[in-house]
């Protein structure tokens, strides 16, 4: 006899007056079992196929959750897709959950999964580098000032930004002028918490740089990495994509930090500044780290070297008397040779050889040995005289 006709006979002889004990002992089953199929007989008496199993699955799963969640999701996506050149990716959608305080913001890839099911995904162009674009160092931070953005009531201030190629964590800084002095207290900052890379790249912004009245002195952001063995890395001009990193951290800062919030005056956005920060370092995931937030890369890693010295306080000069020196390491341009065969530099111009057109150089100055050598693809190409101005900021 199958399972499903032993089920129907014991119900039969139940109803007929039978005792439990006895049909359970004659039919090899327990009395739970029958107990069991007699309360579903009552329960679904009306239903022809009350002696079938249910379903195995749950009745009541995460989905009950999940659509709360999923709705929250939808609602944010098309909150954002309505405003005007605002991101509408995973990333973006878990900021503004933390933003309208749902805790915990839903994960990276639940976002994803969501977006997904709806049919909502957007394939990413991926955009391609020249081949032969330098790759000068393999731990690199980058850093850009934004600015003049505005406080009503308070006025004008600009955002020191920095990044970890490597792990991507980064660091913001709002100052009220784009003074180097501040410039260099960031980097410090930077550096005393998240450890010195290689080198830090920058744009051709003059406050990175120095000053145009004295090309060849530096100034003080590129005499305070020299001093600390970071080399200063200056990118193409008018190539802001070089630094694609930070630019796209700008747009996240820019559209998640400022615009989402509303500040009294600089003071205040200067308290809040260690909020975006953390979440991003500990929630932001990019998939070049697999998918991890920069607080995961880095504890993966060795432990880096961390700023602790006082050379940066020469920066706040004339308070001080201390000077940051120029006395050794290399400066590095990348640039394009176009068909006139110059390498321009800060209001400087040299004219390199023909086999160097249409291609990227890296223009290295060497502080100690007053040369500027010219290399293409790592060789040596081309040797200028360089002397150093001999002037301490």
């Amino acid at each position: 006899m199958k399972e499903y006709q032993q089920r129907q006979e014991a119900i039969k002889r139940y109803l007929q007056g039978e005792k439990v004990a006895t049909i359970a002992r004659s039919m090899g089953k327990s009395r739970k079992w029958l107990h069991h199929w007699i309360k579903r007989y009552k329960e679904s008496s009306d239903a022809p196929n009350w002696f079938e199993d249910e379903s195995k699955a749950p009745k009541k799963t995460n989905s009950t959750l999940e659509a709360e969640t999923e709705q929250q999701i939808l609602l944010i996506r098309n909150d954002l897709m309505n405003e005007k050149m605002a991101q509408i990716g995973a990333i973006s959608i878990q900021y503004e959950c933390e933003r309208r305080g749902i805790k915990p913001p839903p994960a990276v890839w639940t976002i994803n999964r969501v977006i997904a099911k709806h049919g909502l995904s957007k394939q990413v162009a991926v955009q391609k580098s020249p081949k032969d674009y330098p790759d000068l160092f393999w731990h690199t931070h980058q850093m850009d000032l934004i600015g003049p953005r505005y406080i009503k009531g308070d006025g004008k201030f600009y955002s020191i930004n920095l990044i970890d190629v490597t792990t991507h964590s980064c660091f913001v800084k709002a100052v009220r002028t784009k003074s180097s002095e501040g410039i260099v207290q960031a980097i410090a900052s930077f550096w005393q918490t998240h450890g010195m890379p290689d080198a830090l790249q920058m744009d051709n912004e003059l406050a990175f740089r120095g000053s145009n009245r004295y090309p060849r002195s530096f100034g003080s952001v590129v005499r305070f990495a020299l001093s600390q063995g970071v080399a200063p890395v200056f990118i193409p001009v008018k190539e802001p994509w070089r630094n694609g990193i930070i630019e796209k951290f700008n747009h996240t800062y820019q559209k998640r930090f400022l615009q989402m919030n509303t500040f009294k005056s600089l003071d205040d956005l200067s308290a809040r500044e260690q909020s975006f920060t953390d979440f991003h370092n500990s929630h932001h995931r990019y998939s070049s780290q697999g998918h991890k937030t920069p607080n995961e890369v880095r504890a993966l890693l060795l432990p880096p070297i961390y700023y602790n010295g006082t050379v940066h306080l020469a920066a706040l000069k004339p308070r001080l008397e201390i000077k940051i020196l120029l006395t050794k390491g290399c400066v590095y341009y990348i640039r394009f040779i176009r068909s006139d065969l110059k390498l321009y530099l800060p209001n400087e111009t040299f004219t390199v050889i023909p086999e160097l057109k249409y291609s990227y150089v890296v223009a290295e100055i060497n502080i100690e040995n007053h040369c500027l050598v010219i290399r293409q693809n790592n060789e040596l190409k081309q040797l200028f005289h360089y002397p150093i101005d001999a002037i301490n900021w």
